[in-house]
């Protein structure tokens, strides 16, 4: 890093906090403000101005979606008509690919450094948004580095092992001359000298072994041992030295050396955090006298090398280590801690309340750790509910499992059911099973049906994402049957849902077409037009795998129509792209071709990159059927890395077929077929056989190729293809794109 800056090169820092379960990208607000040049100092429409300017130089039409990088640079950036009609989960990854487009075209310019501390406390967000920024940069100038704790898992259990070109260092002990230069440096500072300090073997013996080798351990120590006043130079004086014997107690023999005054500062900080403001401290604890007051006992701590000056803009202070502020936390009677705690979050609550919604996090960390029960369960439960709302799905379930004991009755069950929702989405059946079968049996206890009912419905999803359509069916019927006993339409129209979309992976499309119009007349009757408009555009997808081209126009139409009146820019996409799929089986290209292009504009400017890689798969499809096969061999290979990337196997059978019609043009025919058997073995890996139509169809694509090869080297061709791994079969494709 040092070597980076002599260089000119840009370097930013960003430190995790060690509160809370989701701080809302925190450890990336430094990192973005130095991105966007952001002076604390000046004003805040400047700031804004000097943001909109920096996306303005890249794309003006980024400029709309400025309002989305409000919680990442710390700014009050109101929504405007595109950003407001986002829902959470668009506007999460908008997000992502906004930094990430910025990043790149930043690092255009220069090489960039970014530097991320503490990563062991990482956020749920923030640890998402550094998945994406670092499969964005793997191929550009841009090198970010982390630090985090030993853990078991290579990367720290970050995912961050999967990102192309990852290497970790593991640090350990120092030892020899590093520690002798460590040694020196402290010394050199603690007594007020340069250059003229030699620590003796001695010391550094002493030093190093009682330390480990730890670098905080040995700044502590060397502390601690010029305060005893002892002569340096004097072996004998050193060997008698009574040292503490762990650097917890070290740590504590200094803070216990404090005047009461500091020292009891010090401790009601450790409550707040490793980072912390001054004026919090009076404001939860009048006792410690008044802001000014404080600020003279936080001097004190500085001139003591526990506590740093963080921001002087708004008296933020920051613990020296983590280690100084677990100590004095620790040495707090666990009565205490939890006063301080209820006092802390009372006064964030009192003190900034139109910033409540902002401070969930924290409010929750503080009421958690309190005896406030009613509070406790308010903020984890809002916090809860944020995380979910934001797909920090990491963040929610940590709440939510904290949240579910406390409750009884009616709400622990709607909360069991929130719980189950999230681990579903991250994939945790077994555990998403489990607690929605808790939540079943709580409510046959209550006679609760509607929540049986629902109950039901979550067990038959998990059921269904696991391909155990049996047992899926089982439970809707039961939750059906629930549901229609006390007249909930709303329930009866999600089960009839889901009854279609599993009899459409069955391959029973009759019975999805008859359970989507059900479904759909509910829907009608309670006006619930965002979900008219998914049935319609479903009713469109079987029309189309049963090769009723004429009704599944029809139906997405009339999805098209309500997106558009309801202003959904993101269904709309969704719409486009499904009218594009149909405009292909009819083979009018070019109305295809501006249909995605329209789809892909249109997720482009909400910045769906998923999306954005769906875009490129079709309008590959509809360029090869155009037969601009350059422009098919761009888009294909530009969703192929970008499925490979999200690891999405179900996108990628399809991909992988649609290549092979490519290689078939190209008369590459072996190649096609072993695409084609890379393809097969994919979808029986996931479940998912192609539909009659799809194979009919790839066969009359891939006849060509069959002739100039023959049957016998088709089929050993395909079967060959069988037989190559996930890469090996994205690389082909991709070989076949070059």
């Amino acid at each position: 890093v040092r070597t980076a800056r002599r260089r000119g090169l840009f370097v930013a820092f960003g430190e995790c906090q060690s509160f809370g379960t989701n701080t809302s990208y925190f450890v990336w607000r430094e990192i973005t403000r130095r991105l966007f040049g952001l002076e604390d100092d000046e004003p805040v429409e400047l700031q804004r101005a000097r943001l909109e300017a920096r996306l303005a130089a890249i794309d003006d039409a980024l400029v709309v979606r400025a309002p989305l990088l409000a919680s990442l640079v710390g700014l009050d950036i109101p929504d405007n008509e595109l950003t407001a009609s986002l829902d959470a989960k668009v506007r999460k990854a908008s997000v992502e690919d906004l930094l990430a487009v910025y990043l790149r075209a930043r690092s255009a310019s220069e090489p960039l450094v970014l530097v991320l501390e503490d990563c062991h406390w990482i956020d749920a967000l923030s640890r998402d948004l550094l998945g994406v920024l670092g499969r964005t940069t793997a191929a550009l100038p841009v090198l970010i580095v982390l630090a985090y704790r030993p853990s078991t898992e290579v990367g720290g259990g970050l995912g961050v092992d999967r990102i192309p070109d990852f290497m970790e260092l593991p640090l350990g002990e120092l030892t020899g001359d590093d520690a002798a230069d460590l040694i020196r440096s402290k010394l050199e500072q603690v007594l007020g000298v340069e250059g003229d300090v030699r620590p003796s073997d001695a010391l550094v013996s002493l030093v190093t072994d009682r330390s480990g080798g730890n670098p905080f351990y040995i700044e502590e120590l060397i502390t601690f041992i010029a305060s005893r006043d002892v002569d340096l130079g004097d072996p004998s004086a050193i060997s008698g030295l009574e040292l503490p014997e762990s650097l917890h107690s070290l740590v504590l023999s200094r803070i216990d050396q404090l005047e009461d005054e500091p020292r009891r500062t010090l401790k009601v900080a450790s409550v707040v955090g490793r980072v912390f403001e001054a004026p919090i401290l009076p404001g939860a604890y009048p006792e410690l006298g008044t802001l000014d007051t404080v600020v003279g006992q936080l001097a004190v701590l500085r001139t003591a090398d526990l506590v740093n000056l963080d921001r002087e803009a708004d008296q933020a202070y920051l613990f020296k280590h983590v280690a100084t502020q677990e100590v004095a936390y620790a040495s707090l009677p666990f009565a205490v801690r939890a006063t301080l705690h209820g006092r802390v979050g009372t006064y964030i609550e009192s003190a900034r309340p139109d910033a409540i919604d902002r401070n969930l996090d924290l409010l929750a960390h503080h009421f958690w750790r309190s005896h406030d029960e009613t509070r406790k369960r308010e903020y984890l439960g809002r916090a809860a509910d944020a995380a979910r709302a934001a797909y920090a799905n990491g963040a929610a379930i940590d709440y939510l499992e904290r949240l579910v004991p406390l409750l009884a009755g009616s709400d622990r069950v709607s909360t069991i059911l929130k719980l189950g929702k999230v681990l579903e989405l991250v994939g945790n059946w077994s555990r998403a099973e489990q607690v929605d079968r808790e939540g079943l049996a709580l409510a046959g206890e209550l006679d609760d049906a509607p929540a049986q009912g629902w109950c039901h419905a979550a067990l038959a999803e998990v059921d269904r994402k696991q391909g155990r359509y049996d047992n899926a069916i089982g439970h809707l019927d039961r939750a059906r049957a629930l549901f229609a006993e006390v007249g909930a339409e709303d329930g009866i129209g999600q089960v009839l849902h889901l009854a279609g979309t599993v009899a459409a992976q069955r391959g029973d499309y009759a019975t999805a077409r008859a359970r989507y119009e059900e479904s759909l007349a509910i829907r009608a009757r309670l006006e619930d037009r965002a979900s008219m408009a998914a049935l319609y555009s479903n009713l469109g997808v079987i029309a189309e795998y049963a090769g009723d081209l004429a009704a599944a126009r029809e139906y997405n139409e009339e999805a098209l129509a309500i997106r558009t009146q309801v202003g959904d820019r993101w269904a709309i996409g969704v719409s486009h792209n499904n009218l594009g799929m149909i405009a292909l089986h009819e083979k009018a290209f070019d109305e295809a071709r501006t249909r995605f292009e329209e789809s892909m504009r249109l997720n482009r400017e909400i910045g769906d990159a998923w999306m954005v890689a769906i875009g490129h798969n079709n309008l590959g499809t509809a360029t090869r059927g155009l037969g601009d096969l350059a422009a098919a061999r761009e888009h294909f290979a530009a969703s192929l890395r970008a499925y490979r990337d999200y690891d999405d196997r179900w996108a990628l059978a399809f991909l992988l077929e649609d290549i092979a019609v490519l290689a078939a043009m190209l008369e590459r025919a072996e190649q096609a077929f072993n695409l084609l058997g890379a393809a097969e073995a994919l979808r029986e890996t996931i479940g998912s056989p192609r539909g009659a139509a799809l194979e009919a169809e790839l066969a009359g694509l891939l006849s060509p190729a069959l002739t100039m090869i023959g049957d016998a080297a088709a089929a050993a061709a395909t079967l060959s293809g069988r037989g190559l791994d996930l890469e090996s079969s994205v690389e082909l494709g991709l070989a076949v794109c070059a």
